[in-house]
């Protein structure tokens, strides 16, 4: 078996490519995604995705809450889905995730030859703790070999076909757990002549060809844009896709038939090529695309009501840059670059500043809020004044306090029946209303195409030409070669 991760902020994507929303319909009735487990968690993709944001938000320090591990098994190794699916709890159990504190997806997918599965699990549990996914002590971009050693554990303990290639394995008689392989372990691991194997083994060969004529006919879709989407469409194929990752992300690719397994490089198909591909894929539907103020507002809307809410509940102390970041609202320089639909947009309006000056009234409202509601229970608690008996001589004075005594009273007994009619209302509603109010204002920003990023690339070409120019004009005149 073979479990591999990749982290990030976004529920949603993560959610939906597991639960292949965009290409359901495509799918025939067998292939079609199966939800094994969903805990903690209901609805479709996009209310999942606003059940584990709310939580993520529960702890501010993780700005990387989504943990998307995939757990796929060779499709040679007849397993029954029983066994497959102990094998993904294990990892689950071994990740200390457990079904009370945490939200996690588990899904199937089949419509790919090899069994696979997908888990979502957010990274911050129901108490606001994150989820410890380091590794011996180390920062979380060593997850993956702690991917490694938990399924070869799994590999070992549940009788599982193991799995070649692995340089660091579980090993129940070291202190830690696991080790490395040594020098001539790993030069074990490496084929003796892969130029002579490649050459003299026809199948190989011929495997190696198809796999990379269906690479280059996926890279010759313009709609295929991203890693997953690529690896979506080689599974489609029966080629397994498997990518080897770094700290700054992607850094080689291998793919795996029924029969074979063969990193890019062998069959010139490098990653770096491949995602250049991707990104001009990008490029061209970035200039292509089209887009509506309405679905910018949509959008905008469901972003701002988050971030408000959040921010009018927290008080002063909120970190208002850090929740539209997490929405994908970022600052620059002439406002908020915001992306919809894969086109770039900039956003010219202060929001934060918006925002900061409705939590300051908010607050207010509040304020005010508890000084009425302490009034109130003032007027409620207070006691209407005695009227005493006038004596015939001598009364002079006990009338004027009785006077006074009645204008009190019935100064009383009129803000006691105007409270009872009309009692301090909670401030919810007012808070509310003046998030809605900023909303409002927000959606009449002045929004555009951001198109920085072409300008910049279109001065870079033109002054790498002049300087070109330069050069060729500098070889003529000096007769250079």
């Amino acid at each position: 078996m073979v479990v591999g991760v990749i982290t990030g902020n976004g529920f949603r994507g993560a959610l939906g490519y597991a639960l292949k929303d965009q290409k359901l319909e495509e799918l025939k009735a067998d292939q079609k995604p199966e939800i094994i487990t969903q805990n903690n968690v209901y609805g479709n993709a996009r209310e999942m995705a606003r059940q584990m944001r709310f939580v993520a938000n529960g702890n501010s320090r993780v700005s990387v809450p989504v943990m998307h591990f995939y757990i796929s098994f060779d499709a040679q190794e007849k397993l029954t889905e029983s066994q497959r699916q102990k094998a993904v709890k294990g990892v689950l159990k071994e990740l200390s995730v457990t079904d009370e504190n945490y939200q996690y997806l588990v899904v199937k997918h089949n419509d790919a030859k090899n069994p696979h599965y997908h888990l979502i699990i957010n990274k911050v549990d129901l108490d606001g703790k994150k989820l410890n996914v380091g590794f011996d002590g180390k920062k979380e971009e060593f997850i993956a070999n702690r991917c490694h050693v938990i399924a070869d554990k799994i590999e070992q303990e549940q009788g599982l076909q193991r799995t070649e290639g692995r340089k660091i394995i579980y090993d129940p008689n070291s202190p830690k757990g696991y080790r490395k392989l040594s020098k001539e372990e790993l030069k074990a691991l490496e084929p003796r002549d892969k130029k002579e194997s490649i050459s003299k083994d026809p199948h190989k060969r011929e495997q190696e060809i198809i796999i990379k004529s269906e690479v280059i006919a996926a890279l010759q879709n313009k709609g295929i844009r991203s890693p997953e989407e690529f690896k979506t469409l080689l599974e489609q194929k029966g080629i397994d896709v498997r990518f080897m990752e770094n700290r700054n992300g992607i850094s080689g690719i291998s793919f795996k038939s029924d029969t074979i397994s063969v990193k890019g490089s062998q069959i010139g198909a490098k990653w770096s090529d491949i995602n250049k591909v991707l990104q001009e894929n990008n490029k061209v539907l970035q200039e292509t695309k089209t887009i509506t103020r309405a679905e910018v507002e949509r959008n905008l809307r469901t972003a701002l009501e988050k971030v408000a809410s959040i921010s009018v509940s927290s008080g002063y102390w909120v970190n208002i840059d850090h929740l539209l970041k997490l929405r994908g609202l970022v600052r620059t320089n002439q406002g908020y670059s915001y992306t919809v639909n894969d086109v770039n947009l900039l956003i010219k309006s202060d929001l934060e500043s918006s925002i900061r000056a409705t939590v300051y009234e908010s607050d207010n409202v509040y304020s005010q809020y508890e000084k009425r509601k302490a009034y109130e229970e003032q007027v409620r608690n207070a006691k209407p004044m005695e009227i005493k008996k006038v004596p015939l001589l001598f009364g002079k004075e006990i009338r004027e306090k009785n006077a006074e005594a009645e204008i009190y009273n019935k100064k009383l007994a009129q803000e006691k029946q105007k409270i009872a009619l009309n009692p301090v209302k909670e401030p919810h509603q007012e808070r509310e209303q003046l998030v809605k109010d900023f909303i409002q204002n927000a959606l009449k920003s002045e929004i555009e195409i951001d198109i920085s990023t072409e300008k910049q690339e279109q001065a870079f070409k033109v002054a790498q030409e002049k300087i070109e120019n330069r050069v060729n004009d500098y070889k003529k005149k000096y007769s250079i070669q």
